[in-house]
């Protein structure tokens, strides 16, 4: 089973991307917790939607590895800086700034990863850039007084 994985290794990214899309836009209510905008999945808990076990080593058998999960979780930060765009381009100015904070929080745990040299790690590297553009976003609306100011 485990020669096959990456047959459909994608496949199951994409599918862990959208449940953690759905949850983060606050369209996926998980364990009776509410949903609202914002939240993130652990592994766990898309195992538990999709009824597939997570990161087994025991035994072989279809599971969701956390290499999927952390693709995925690449692939939500890829997507939030476009809808950041977006956001504004639809007169939403708070949601650049919510997708700036989780992205950041998001960046800083990949930072403490070890990762080996792989897909996986040159993907990783790329938040960064994703970062740069919401941040970008960011300056912009806070230039033109569109943003509460902090303090």
């Amino acid at each position: 089973m485990n020669r096959y994985n990456g047959l459909w290794t994608r496949d199951v990214q994409n599918v862990i991307f959208a449940i953690l899309l759905c949850r983060w836009l606050g369209g996926l209510a998980v364990n009776g917790r509410s949903a609202e905008p914002g939240q993130l999945l652990t592994i766990e808990e898309v195992g538990e939607i999709l009824a597939v076990p997570v990161n087994l080593k025991d035994r072989d058998a279809f599971h969701i590895s956390i290499e999927e999960y952390l693709q995925a979780l690449i692939t939500l930060i890829e997507e939030l800086a476009r809808l950041a765009i977006n956001s504004v381009t639809l007169g939403d100015y708070q949601r650049p700034l919510q997708i700036s904070q989780f992205v950041k929080d998001l960046h800083a745990g990949f930072q403490i990863l070890n990762l080996k040299n792989d897909s996986l790690r040159r993907r990783s590297d790329s938040i960064k850039y994703s970062v740069k553009k919401i941040e970008d976003v960011v300056y912009d609306l806070s230039l033109r007084d569109l943003v509460p100011k902090t303090t």
